[in-house]
């Protein structure tokens, strides 16, 4: 809430604020070492699957958002639904929260064996408040090639 005397700098107001997207995509995995550069190994535009449902192991959606207002989001979670408006995954993270001294705030979301009902276009999106989505990305989830396929599709 915002006090009458101002903002209070002890901690960010929980004015609510419109931060833009500065990232969202998935990858497989991620690495934080105090004093480095956080970094993002294997960025997944896709899976290919054997057959379905298709099991994967250790994913994470990431998203990042900044702000120049301090402020923050809450009632955040992150969904991940098919074409068909169904969704198959949701969780809670932590409120977005942007101060004078740290305008951007990340989450990076653990998925662990997540199973993909059926093949399509998946949606995961960075949901926050009743229902405004703040960012989003697609995830194409299709039947793998077959070994025979591909061998068919090369020259000769």
């Amino acid at each position: 809430m915002v006090s009458g005397s101002g903002l209070n700098r002890s901690s960010p107001t929980l004015v609510n604020v419109q931060p833009s997207v500065m990232m969202a995509f998935a990858c497989e995995s991620v690495t934080i070492e105090p004093g480095r550069p956080t970094s993002f190994n294997n960025v997944l535009d896709g899976i290919e699957a054997a057959d379905f449902p298709a099991p994967t192991g250790r994913w994470f959606a990431v998203f990042c958002f900044y702000s120049p207002s301090e402020g923050g989001v809450g009632n955040c979670r992150v969904i991940v639904a098919h074409e068909s408006g169904e969704i198959v995954a949701q969780t809670a993270v932590k409120s977005l929260t942007f101060t004078e001294h740290n305008p951007i705030s990340r989450n990076v979301v653990n998925f662990q064996g997540l199973a993909w009902p059926y093949p399509g276009w998946y949606s995961i999106k960075f949901v926050a408040e009743r229902d405004s989505v703040l960012a989003t990305f697609p995830m194409l989830v299709q039947l793998a090639a077959s070994t025979a396929d591909v061998d068919a599709a090369k020259p000769d």
